[in-house]
């Protein structure tokens, strides 16, 4: 049995407000799942699933870009001065950047650049909840973009992200939880 989202990301989030707003969006994408599988289009549930999962993945980010920022006396396990220091002299606040400074740091401890390529697709595929394309990315087809593979590549950057900010960085004296219970409405 799986446990709750909030158990997850009890173990690294820095501001309650912002673990308290993706566990509620969370709950969203648990019950868009659960409408996705017994609608008759469930293809049309992609759009925004994609759109909130990819958010969250942002918020995360953002959080753990702050918890550097603003750590004075709780110091975080694993991370390198170089990384604290470049992530203090940097206003991070936007996707496109956030991504691109933990690329630089390996924030992810990524063996090679596949999660951060992945993150920067989805990225991509997030910001075209802009209907009209201005910035022209990606097709010009929005069924070709929020297909059942992108959503799959989203579940599993949601997994990645939350596993290696639990098991790498967490808060201190937080319980350790087994990405093997992690929730997976998508299943």
């Amino acid at each position: 049995m799986s446990r709750s989202f909030s158990d997850y990301t009890n173990v690294f989030f820095w501001s309650f407000k912002r673990m308290d707003n993706v566990n509620y969006n969370f709950t969203i994408i648990e019950a868009l799942f659960e409408a996705k599988k017994i609608n008759g289009t469930p293809s049309h549930f992609n759009k925004p699933i994609i759109i909130l999962m990819v958010s969250i993945i942002e918020c995360i980010l953002y959080d753990f870009i702050q918890r550097i920022y603003q750590h004075v006396h709780e110091t975080i396990p694993n991370l390198e001065v170089e990384a604290v220091s470049d992530t203090r002299s940097k206003k991070l606040d936007q996707l496109e950047v956030l991504i691109a400074h933990a690329r630089k740091n390996n924030l992810l401890r990524s063996v090679n650049e596949d999660i951060y390529n992945v993150l920067d697709y989805l990225r991509k595929v997030r910001n075209r909840i802009h209907i009209h394309n201005a910035q022209q990315q990606l097709d010009d087809d929005e069924y070709k973009i929020f297909t059942g593979i992108n959503l799959e590549m989203a579940c599993q950057m949601l997994i990645k992200v939350c596993e290696v900010l639990c098991h790498v960085y967490p808060r201190p004296n937080r319980e350790f939880v087994s990405m093997v219970d992690f929730p997976k409405p998508w299943i």
